[in-house]
């Protein structure tokens, strides 16, 4: 990545790197030669072998000239070091995202991603960023992950979008990149929330089992020790009421449970336990909130044509005959009218239809 962005500043550190192996090298021959003199020399007329003399003070004076050089280049190193850490939250955000894209495989084995790939993208997020100066380093990372993200995202059915996007933005949570305030105990229960049987559920004319468990294991959370009981006890007709409602997420908790509005990340353990259902809708209102430019995320080419879609993919691929695009169908679409229109408009025609095919296979339900 620095050798892209910084490209002087890389061939400097290369060059003093093969400097310093010159200079040792160097100094492993002058040593060679004295020894081998000294060994030569005739010990009755050493002291009057005036070319050793001159030989142990070529020596000499090499190697502080090296010596010198080698301080030089210690210390330009640590300036460039310095320099080059400027980068490193750039390439650990990179290193994030690829070994997200390659996770996804869990999701289905279709979702496959070579390090080859990625680096066109993640290159190309680079070529794109305008910014320049102490802003820069900002500006490449948000570009990078839009890029990568739009990359994946259209490449994934619509139902496992909103897992990526939800993994990016928790792993991001997780690294301090953006600043939201959670424990990691809250992180382990809204992703693996297991409920908490055996405790008698008072309030079952309106809250079902399952979720009263879920409430039970809520409660174990330092934040959330009171809350069964202010829901059975204190305002169980409030609680009903937000229960019931058409869009719980939007709305504020009974009693004091209405300043986790100011704590959007707890209030998703509250739906993850009562309105489980709302739990999606709510995630993308969090992402549109917390994640920087959240809407142009979550509305990934939501209100796009298929038309633009395709030639925005065309060109962000770069594709030729050794990269091609593949669409997987859903049942009912087909795209053979846009495809061949985008053709027409790079100038593929009835002379030259050979060299451009539309291969459709069998349909696939999402």
């Amino acid at each position: 990545m620095v050798n892209k962005e910084k490209a002087e500043l890389e061939q400097k550190r290369q060059q003093l790197v093969k400097n310093q192996n010159e200079y040792q090298v160097q100094l492993s021959r002058l040593e060679e030669e004295l020894l081998n003199a000294l060994q030569e020399a005739d010990a009755a007329t050493i002291l009057d072998n005036t070319p050793l003399i001159e030989k142990l003070d070529e020596t000499k004076i090499t190697s502080n000239i090296i010596e010198e050089k080698q301080k030089e280049a210690v210390e330009t190193q640590i300036i460039i070091a310095k320099e080059r850490e400027v980068f490193r939250p750039v390439a650990a955000e990179g290193s994030m995202l690829y070994f997200l894209c390659i996770a996804l495989c869990v999701l289905s084995h279709m979702y496959q991603y070579s390090l080859e790939s990625f680096k066109n993208f993640f290159f190309k997020a680079m070529d794109e960023t305008e910014e320049q100066g102490p802003g820069r380093i900002l500006a490449l990372r948000e570009k990078i992950r839009y890029v990568i993200f739009q990359w994946v995202s259209r490449g994934l059915f619509v139902a496992h979008k909103i897992i990526f996007l939800t993994l990016v933005t928790f792993r991001l949570m997780q690294k301090g990149v953006i600043s939201v305030e959670f424990e990691q105990r809250d992180m382990d229960f809204l992703l693996n929330c297991i409920p908490k049987t055996g405790e008698p559920n008072p309030i079952e004319d309106w809250l079902p089992n399952n979720n009263w468990n879920l409430v039970q294991r809520l409660i174990e959370l330092d934040r959330f020790t009171t809350f069964s009981n202010n829901m059975v006890s204190d305002a169980p007709t409030r609680f009903k009421d937000w229960f019931n409602s058409l869009n719980p997420e939007t709305e504020n908790l009974p009693l004091e449970w209405k300043a986790l509005k100011d704590f959007p990340f707890q209030k998703l353990l509250v739906l993850r336990c009562l309105r489980p259902d709302r739990i999606s809708i709510a995630l993308v209102n969090f992402i549109r909130k917390v994640l920087p430019h959240g809407d142009s995320f979550a509305d990934m080419d939501a209100t796009n044509p298929f038309s633009f879609i395709l030639e925005d993919t065309f060109n962000a691929v770069q594709s030729d005959p050794s990269i091609p695009i593949f669409f997987v169908l859903s049942k009912g679409s087909d795209p053979t009218a846009d495809v061949i229109a985008f053709g027409e408009r790079l100038g593929f025609s009835e002379a030259n239809k050979k060299y451009f095919q539309i291969s459709l296979g069998a349909e696939m339900e999402e």
